[in-house]
């Protein structure tokens, strides 16, 4: 495992002193979704409202529009089919670094689409600045007073709203079957360490997302609860419109496998992936995989259309992602072997290619989707 820096240690500290004093006022004990939310989310410690450098190689992880320029090139080729039937909007919510919209915009704009607004939802600030002078320092005056950056979902919202590895960040809490009996899985304290400890769940009808009778014993599990609340707000932005999910999950048979016994919940820092959430407050990733199959009852349940699900891989193939490839000219080849690596590990199955999902709901419009001609799984959710 990485060592943190002396900033990193002094600033995780910080963070953890403020938990222990939440759990000792608590009398001891908080939920994992509670404890998730404050060393994700806490106003001053945070890891994604804090300071530190999260995306790129100087930070924890990185993300496909990072990774390569045509992973946006083939996203814009489904937005402009999608422009032909809804106005010319894009919402993206959490944009990281700003190199998906400002190459969304650059794509469009090269291929003659004149977008109305981009609207950003960001709620680091850090992140919000980067994107800032990433945006400003390479589009031009008129470009960039399409965007704009804002605290709330909008009201009465038309277009796309587009989010890439968004939902994984949801808090969840930790649901364990012992036998016939259910805990929560939630954190305590011993001599200053943060230990993790049950609590008996007294009413199993809130777990809505997951059929405890069905699971294996001794099984340990995750339970979003934030999801339901998201799509509502989403369903009272969005007039008319298509949402764009790409996150990394499974449908409800893979996610509550008998071999899974032990969830999904991963944590990275500097790169390095592991399954400890108890440490490294505020300075490493905490997420869990996305159940897409819970994803799409809820929205069915608002009037939401789900009309897709299926792999990163096949979406980008649909949308051209190879084709794009093909335009790079070979003759470069250090230009063109760097394109095939980076392109490898988008479509890949041993990269993101299958493990990351695209999902694609509708509101108050019918369309087809080029991202969907081919292998659309939406009827295995």
């Amino acid at each position: 495992m990485p060592k943190p820096s002396e900033k990193e240690a002094q600033l995780s500290y910080s963070l953890k002193t403020k938990i222990i004093q939440c759990i000792k006022s608590e009398k001891g004990w908080i939920s994992f979704n509670r404890f998730m939310e404050l060393a994700l989310y806490d106003p001053e410690f945070g890891y994604y409202t804090g300071s530190l450098s999260k995306l790129g190689e100087k930070g924890d992880f990185v993300t496909a529009p990072e990774i390569s320029t045509l992973f946006s090139k083939a996203i814009c080729i489904q937005f402009k089919e999608i422009f032909q039937s809804v106005k010319k909007n894009i919402l993206e919510i959490g944009a990281g670094s700003g190199i998906f919209a400002l190459e969304t915009i650059q794509s469009l704009i090269k291929d003659k689409e004149e977008i109305e607004r981009y609207f950003i939802l960001e709620i680091s600030p850090t992140l919000k600045k980067r994107q800032h002078d990433l945006l400003m320092a390479h589009l031009s005056v008129d470009l960039f007073n399409k965007i704009e950056w804002i605290q709330e979902l909008p009201e009465k919202y038309e277009g796309i709203i587009f989010c890439n590895e968004l939902l994984d960040a949801f808090p969840i809490n930790l649901i364990k079957k012992s036998a016939s009996v259910y805990y929560q899985h939630g954190v305590s304290v011993e001599k200053d360490n943060f230990v993790w400890k049950d609590k008996l769940i007294e009413d199993l009808s809130i777990q809505d997302e997951i059929d405890l009778e069905k699971l294996p014993r001794f099984y340990l599990t995750e339970y979003s609860i934030y999801i339901k609340s998201w799509l509502k707000k989403i369903d009272h932005c969005l007039v008319k419109g298509v949402i764009l999910i790409i996150d990394y999950g499974f449908n409800h048979t893979e996610y509550f496998h008998e071999q899974r016994s032990q969830g999904t919940l991963m944590c990275h820092f500097k790169h390095y992936a592991h399954d400890n959430p108890l440490i490294y407050l505020g300075i490493q990733d905490i997420t869990s995989h996305v159940n897409f199959s819970y994803v799409a009852k809820k929205a069915s349940e608002l009037g939401l259309h789900s009309k897709g699900f299926i792999s990163q891989a096949n979406f980008l193939i649909n949308c051209g992602i190879l084709r794009l490839l093909e335009n790079i000219n070979i003759e470069n080849t250090s230009l063109y072997m760097k394109s095939v690596s980076e392109v490898q590990k988008l479509l890949s199955p041993s990269e993101m290619g299958d493990l990351f999902k695209v999902m694609v709901i509708e509101k108050n419009i019918d369309i087809d989707f080029i991202g969907l001609k081919h292998n659309n799984k939406i009827t295995r959710l």
